[in-house]
């Protein structure tokens, strides 16, 4: 039986772990695509895959997780390739590797909450973070979506707020994902990177802290907007408010 040793994405003979994970040239620009570069390099050094495997669980969780995410992501885009399918772009990968990581952060209940008895007033961030609000509407028959936001400091002063209208969306929910991620593009400009997130639509806080609608009309909108918040942000929370009236 003849089997073939190549590596299917760059063609080097001989491929074990080492070179699949951690020295393929193209998956080593994932790892720097992700900033966990430095991460990779450690992982060079461990003697066996029983080492890597305890070294990356000994890691911070958020890191941990990002690794784990990386690995299955560059597997999945391996195997694809070794079944004859194009090589997915580093940015595909690297996207599919937040999405699997953040679902792993889907159980930390001191990163979201729902208040969905009575009404509350806003309320301001601490001093070192901000505060994200924002709407979409949605009317059926145009199937527009009016939205806007507002992203407030501590003593409940605008720091930036838009507003802005799209067509064919395909429900009040995608309209709601559309707004959250108008004001991530906002934050994102300024170098905000610490954030509250409040909105009063419970199934997008769903959304936006797991893959629960990701099969939903919206899903590509959470997906990125779930992606954005693990690349470019801390949150510390997503709340769902109910709007005082």
């Amino acid at each position: 039986m003849e089997i073939d040793t190549r590596c299917p994405v760059c063609w080097r003979l001989d491929e074990d772990g080492g070179h699949c994970f951690l020295k393929c040239n193209k998956v080593k620009m994932v790892w720097r695509e992700m900033n966990l570069e430095d991460t990779r390099v450690q992982l060079l050094a461990m003697i066996n895959a029983k080492e890597v495997v305890n070294h990356i669980l000994s890691m911070e969780e958020k890191r941990m997780l990002s690794v784990i995410g990386l690995l299955w992501a560059w597997w999945n885009a391996r195997s694809r390739c070794n079944a004859g399918e194009p090589l997915m772009t580093v940015a595909d990968i690297s996207f599919s590797a937040h999405d699997v990581s953040s679902h792993g952060r889907e159980a930390q209940p001191t990163h979201t909450q729902s208040v969905t008895g009575g009404t509350i007033s806003w309320q301001p961030p601490p001093v070192d973070v901000l505060k994200i609000n924002f709407d979409g509407a949605f009317r059926a028959a145009e199937k527009e979506e009016p939205w806007g936001f507002i992203i407030r400091d501590s003593d409940g002063q605008g720091v930036v707020a838009g507003s802005g209208r799209l067509s064919a969306i395909a429900d009040a929910l995608s309209a709601e994902g559309e707004a959250c991620l108008a004001a991530l593009h906002a934050a994102m400009a300024r170098g905000i990177s610490r954030v509250i997130i409040e909105s009063d639509s419970t199934n997008l806080v769903s959304a936006l802290c797991g893959s629960v609608f990701d099969r939903a009309p919206g899903g590509a909108i959470f997906c990125e907007a779930r992606y954005l918040l693990a690349q470019h942000f801390i949150p510390v929370s997503i709340s769902a408010i109910p709007r005082k009236l």
